[in-house]
């Protein structure tokens, strides 16, 4: 940045006098109302600026009332925790202090990467990356989320990378179970990346499924967590789709709990580092049956700097990323909602209430 002259200071300054009489000599002529209007107007103004903020913590208050009231979760001895993430970094947002814990107490945990990461283009460097760095991207996101699980206690063996297409997880649970899908962020058809656990596959839902069930047969987890269908985010749909499928077809279903990242409405507020406010339940998760997992303090630091080791994130997306630091995690047992907690009109069952459906 350039240095200013002192000719440039003494111009903002004689601006900046000029600026404050005038104002203070049109404040001296108005009448009361009209002093009335203009304060009225700047706080007008100033609430539109910053309403969001303070609206925030007020929401943060009173959801927090809520999550106190919320049953735990409790782990059993020898939990093995299978974690399923759509992309690098869900897995640290959603369970970094569910996966130290299970770790501390002598469990296992498996982490399972559905992704490398590979289409977020403003991460590789530029708004329109080539095909090349966004490959060189997806490398480096499985660097980052090997540091994020050592970050924990873990080992690298906890780490597992399928490599399948970023944003394309959708794609491939419906127009292409059979077809392959090409990327059109690397130009990939198949998994191609150094370290993947079956190079070769193809980019079908067919093969993903399979390596699936595949490694919930090897590794036979007692736990397994997922994201929820609820989620905004296409590839978290994506992944709760295919995890529930393989779990019904093995007999695991009971097995199954669900999280929520991209949870609607600016999820979690505030954003930024909030390590001693509570997580709330999002609002795209209402009417699911949460349980709270409370975090001691080293758990709360091991997942800031879990959640840090994600630099390519971090740059881009760090005070979204670090509003997950809080007291608690969440969790539900269900994917949706049960029947009973939903309102009529939400079911679509409205036109028929008090009336006899044959």
């Amino acid at each position: 940045m350039r240095r200013l002259a002192p000719w440039h200071w003494f111009l903002l300054l004689l601006g900046g006098y000029f600026l404050l009489t005038e104002a203070v000599r049109l404040w001296l002529g108005l009448l009361w109302a009209e002093r009335l209007a203009v304060v009225l107007a700047a706080l007008g103004v100033w609430a539109f600026v910053n309403g969001r903020f303070l609206f925030a913590y007020y929401h943060a208050f009173l959801a927090s009332l809520r999550v106190r009231r919320l049953p735990p979760l409790a782990l059993g001895p020898g939990e093995h925790l299978l974690v399923l993430a759509p992309h690098p970094d869900d897995e640290v947002l959603a369970a970094a202090g569910l996966m130290a814990r299970v770790a501390r107490e002598g469990g296992r945990v498996s982490v399972v990467y559905l992704t490398s990461g590979d289409a977020f283009d403003l991460a590789a460097g530029s708004p329109l990356p080539s095909q090349e760095a966004l490959r060189r991207l997806a490398l480096r996101r499985m660097v980052e989320a090997r540091r994020g699980l050592q970050a924990l206690g873990l080992s690298q063996d906890s780490a597992i990378f399928l490599g399948f297409p970023d944003q394309g997880l959708f794609s491939l649970f419906t127009t292409h179970y059979y077809l392959p899908w090409e990327s059109p962020h690397t130009g990939l058809r198949a998994v191609a990346y150094p370290g993947a656990y079956r190079p070769g596959l193809p980019y079908t839902g067919k093969a993903l499924e399979g390596v699936l069930g595949e490694l919930f047969r090897e590794l036979g987890p007692s736990r397994i967590l997922l994201p929820s269908p609820l989620d905004a985010h296409r590839d978290h749909q994506a992944t709760a789709y295919f995890g529930m499928q393989v779990a019904a077809a093995l007999g695991m279903e009971d097995r199954l709990l669900f999280y929520i990242v991209h949870g609607g409405y600016q999820y979690p507020l505030p954003k930024g580092l909030h390590p001693r406010l509570p997580l709330y339940p999002p609002p795209r998760g209402r009417g699911l049956p949460w349980r709270r997992f409370p975090l001691w303090e080293e758990e709360v630091r091991l997942k800031e700097k879990a959640i840090r080791a994600h630099r390519s994130q971090m740059r881009l997306l760090g005070r979204f990323l670090l509003a997950f630091v809080r007291q608690n995690e969440l969790f539900s047992p269900l994917p949706v909602p049960a029947k009973e907690v939903l309102a009529a009109e939400e079911e679509g069952w409205a036109p028929f209430q008090g009336r006899e459906v044959l």
